[in-house]
């Protein structure tokens, strides 16, 4: 068996928190090998050649969790990054035919809620003021080790919002919703967010916390918004690898690990699947917590307990993507033909019902397929044009709440008949493209775990409720990156602080590692810097839209187009 030279720290999968976590190390000046068993960097956030001549978002497909301070650390912008937006932020369709844009400007967007229930405009502009002060209390903690949940109930009883903590943590999406809002089709829309990769629907209590966390994200210091990455989302993960590259950082792609190699109860490195031994001080692993611990560790590594709580980690929830290139645009019915408008342009969201996300809860279940499907859909080449050939579109679908696995049956068995499924209810709300698609590729969650090597299909690498957030994430035993082997490391998004293309995973453990490796200890602040305080602009307004009077102030001038630069400045996440 040969034995190869050391490294200092070897990154098991070049996914975007691996990577991440290779550039704080190779910055620091270690020697950093990074290993990943497909021929290409990316995971899950990866642009691929599906259908010659066109390129994809694969998995993930809209950027907006990405954490600013990571992108201007490792100067992602200087290694090619380049995230944009375009027109309006989301388009949905109803099953009614009513529709509603969101778009990137506040006033456009509560003029457009005021067709659909103008006391739901106040209340979207007072949920927003209430989300955004959910989130500063919450993402201080992103970039730190993981609190405790007793430590984070603690800073938002100190500021005296318990209910706050109640509504967005422990509440179910739809008591959330039905606390702030009367429209149906609004409330369904909004419902989504909760349920992507969850096991679950919209009376499972806890789902406010994930739609939560897929709405704090912002994009240019803009709260709650969200882009695209330019050339797919493997442009993130490219501008990353270029980065750990230009650090010194070695990238060997097409080269699957085996096991990790554990001497003395601690990793001295790995074994490749040809038989080949890397050894290394440090390794991490990007991979799933299953994965990383029951499949890249040798059996009697663990002790028995540990492997039976690591076994029980809820992976059940997962998604799946249709990948459709075509010659038209579609023609959703509200409109008169199928030429480009912002209906185009972000993220599209067709028959968005809450009880069609609870008919699917119940599918998930059983382990079935629902009646119909909420597609979630993004034709990114209308707004980068470099995807795909002049006259063709890439389309992707998306649809959550799957089951990973199916009852009876397989999804090898039932892949097309799935997406076949789908695509008429697709052709519900587009007609004309029955007779436009020209090909297709289909990734069910069973294409998830054995191509894209995560546990079960679920893209979060874990359930995103109470139970395994924070520091029971994704067990309190492992929370805090280190693994019971000393010198391994967990840095994918099971561990705090939970999924997305958000990269705090991967800076959080490096600087664990760093940390191990210099022998320094360093205890968790027992208040995260700034929790509960973010910018003075969002304490005054969150003070002006505390009162009645103030609400109104607030509401009518967010509306105006003259005050527009105003709104934008109020609402920033940072100045």
């Amino acid at each position: 068996m040969a034995e190869t030279q050391d490294y200092d720290a070897i990154v098991i999968g070049a996914g975007h928190n691996g990577l991440v976590a290779a550039n704080y190390l190779a910055k620091a000046g270690k020697k950093v090998l990074v290993l990943e068993a497909r021929d290409v960097v990316g995971g899950a956030c990866v642009t691929e050649e599906l259908i010659p001549g066109t390129k994809w978002s694969s998995c993930a497909f809209i950027a907006g969790l990405l954490r600013p301070e990571i992108i201007a650390e490792l100067e992602l912008e200087r290694f090619g990054l380049e995230l944009y937006q375009g027109d309006a932020l989301s388009f949905s369709l109803f099953r009614d035919g009513s529709h509603f844009t969101m778009w990137k400007e506040t006033d456009r967007t509560l003029r457009e809620l005021e067709k659909l229930n103008k006391r739901d405009a106040q209340a979207f502009l007072d949920f927003g003021v209430r989300l955004q002060k959910f989130a500063g209390l919450v993402t201080p903690w992103l970039l730190q080790p993981p609190p405790e949940r007793s430590e984070v109930f603690a800073t938002f009883e100190a500021a005296g919002e318990q209910t706050l903590f109640d509504e967005f943590t422990l509440l179910s999406v739809r008591d959330l919703l039905d606390r702030y809002f009367e429209d149906e089709r609004l409330k369904s829309m909004l419902t989504f967010f909760g349920m992507v990769s969850i096991y679950g629907g919209p009376s499972s209590p806890g789902t406010a916390y994930t739609y939560g966390h897929h709405s704090w994200g912002e994009f240019n210091g803009n709260f709650g918004q969200f882009g695209m990455a330019r050339g797919g989302m493997g442009a993130i993960t490219a501008a990353l690898a270029a980065g750990a590259r230009h650090h010194g950082a070695t990238i060997r792609t097409g080269t699957p690990v085996d096991k990790v190699v554990v001497r003395g109860g601690r990793a001295a490195g790995v074994r490749l699947a040809d038989g080949t031994v890397i050894t290394a001080a440090q390794v991490l692993s990007n991979a799933d917590p299953k994965r990383s611990l029951l499949g890249l560790l040798e059996p009697g590594v663990l002790s028995d307990g540990l492997v039976r709580d690591v076994t029980n980690i809820d992976t059940r929830g997962s998604m799946a993507r249709i990948h459709l290139l075509i010659d038209e645009l579609p023609q959703y019915l509200p409109f008169p033909d199928a030429s480009e408008g912002p209906q185009h342009h972000g993220h599209q969201l067709l028959g968005p019902s809450r009880e069609a996300f609870e008919q699917a809860w119940e599918a998930q279940r059983r382990g079935t397929f629902p009646d119909t499907f909420v597609i979630e859909a993004v034709i990114q080449s209308v707004t980068d044009p470099t995807l795909a050939p002049p006259g063709l579109h890439t389309m992707t679908l998306g649809v959550q709440q799957l089951p990973s696995e199916l009852t009876g049956t397989t999804w090898a068995a039932e892949k097309q008949r799935w997406a076949d499924l789908v695509l008429e209810d697709l052709f519900r709300y587009a007609p004309n493209l029955r007779e436009h698609i020209l090909d297709r590729v289909v990734i069910t969650p069973d294409d998830l775990d054995n191509e894209y090597l995560i546990t079960d299909g679920n893209i979060f690498h874990g359930s995103m409720l109470l139970d395994q957030l924070f520091g029971a994430r994704p067990i309190p035993e492992i929370a805090h990156y280190r693994t019971p082997v000393e010198g391994y490391y967990l840095c994918g998004s099971g561990t705090h602080p939970g999924g997305g293309v958000m990269g705090a995973n991967g800076h959080n453990a490096a600087r664990v590692a760093l940390d191990d490796a210099a022998g320094v200890t360093v205890a968790a602040p027992r208040r995260a810097p700034g929790a509960g305080r973010g910018p003075w602009q969002q304490r005054v307004v969150g003070q002006l839209m505390g009162t009645k009077a103030g609400r109104w102030v607030g509401y009518h001038a967010a509306r105006q187009p003259a005050l527009r630069k105003i709104t934008s400045y109020a609402a920033r996440s940072r100045y």
